[in-house]
């Protein structure tokens, strides 16, 4: 299965709506449905932020291995999924982070070049 084809089935299996789930990772429908038509894939903090969305890991989205959820039935399991989300939104973050980095780099080259 595809890139796209795996977003498109944990949306449904997870009972999301696509322009749900365009709203909360802040891109365009037309961006989102592009990904799950494989006409482009996301950026890696969109794809780490909408793994953490469908709960499962970002290796699992992009070549089916990896984690695919969590059995949330024993208490150690809810932990392992707290935990999993945790990290998941750790990795968003520190991807959201170097894209910032690298616009201020560019807004400061711009502004030293005046």
């Amino acid at each position: 299965m595809t890139l796209g084809g795996r977003i498109a089935q944990l949306r449904i299996e997870g009972g999301y709506d696509s322009f749900e789930l365009s709203k909360q990772l802040g891109v365009k429908h037309e961006t989102y449905e592009s990904w799950e038509l494989d006409r482009s894939e996301p950026r890696i903090n969109k794809l780490v932020a909408l793994a953490a969305i469908l709960g499962v890991s970002p290796t699992y989205l992009l070549a089916e291995e990896g984690h695919k959820g969590v059995d949330t039935k024993n208490k150690k399991s809810k932990r392992s999924v707290k935990i999993l989300t945790l990290q998941q939104k750790v990795l968003f973050l520190e991807a959201q982070l170097k894209e910032n980095l690298k616009q201020l780099k560019k807004i400061s080259r711009a502004i030293n070049s005046l």
